[in-house]
């Protein structure tokens, strides 16, 4: 059996002519860039191996994930979300920068790649810096022994400091779908006169193991 990952950015229609760059990577790495009115921002959706996988599969993603950052112009503003099928740990010690007093889940292989990535690019994982009922928290869920686990996230640069909120809806409460989304608020601005608030919305279809991951952005 062939397991087959994908990644998909939705844009909203009204959104799509602001849509400048569309670079498909591989099957778990995606990139779009679109234009606001105060720039450009590039969104990067992607799907990192689970802990089970080997260690030279788990450092390629990130060595290639590292790679299409670089091709990032430095002035976008920065979001790197989906499935890192890693949780932040609730130790932020040497992480400050990019872990938020509320992490969770307990920290292995996995955790120490994405914290070390989210470190060196200055990336805040949005999830950790907001206390939340555990209702708005898990991402994924286990059909026996009742694990729950955080392991989607949305990593936003640290450099603009647009981050307002971040928390999970539950299929019942968006779209009326089988999905549980973990979403972002972010208000970008330049001046006191002048802001746009913006919504980026990270989603999974929990459901189903063999659908693939998606991604809607929502100005």
């Amino acid at each position: 059996m062939v397991t087959v990952y994908r990644v998909a950015i939705g844009i909203s229609s009204k959104l799509q002519p602001s849509v400048v760059e569309v670079t498909p990577v591989d099957e778990r790495i995606m990139r779009v860039r679109m234009k606001h009115t105060l720039g450009f921002m590039s969104l990067v959706a992607v799907y990192a191996p689970t802990e089970m996988r080997k260690t030279e599969e788990k450092e390629m993603f990130y060595s290639k994930l590292d790679s299409v950052l670089d091709q990032c112009p430095p002035r976008d503003t920065l979001i790197v979300l989906g499935d890192f099928n890693a949780t932040t740990g609730t130790v932020r010690d040497g992480y400050e920068l990019c872990v938020g007093p509320h992490g969770s889940g307990t920290r292995n292989i996995n955790s120490s790649l994405l914290l070390n990535f989210a470190r060196s690019r200055r990336l805040r994982i949005a999830d950790s810096w907001y206390q939340r009922p555990e209702l708005h928290r898990w991402t994924w869920y286990s059909n026996a022994g009742g694990v729950a686990k955080e392991i989607d996230h949305i990593l936003v640069s640290t450099r603009w400091r647009i981050l307002q909120n971040c928390r999970v809806y539950r299929s019942a409460d968006f779209l009326e779908q089988i999905t549980d989304f973990v979403v972002a608020t972010l208000k970008l601005q330049s001046s006191p006169e002048r802001s746009q608030e913006v919504t980026t919305v990270s989603s999974e279809k929990t459901k189903d193991l063999t659908c693939a991951h998606e991604y809607a952005v929502a100005v």
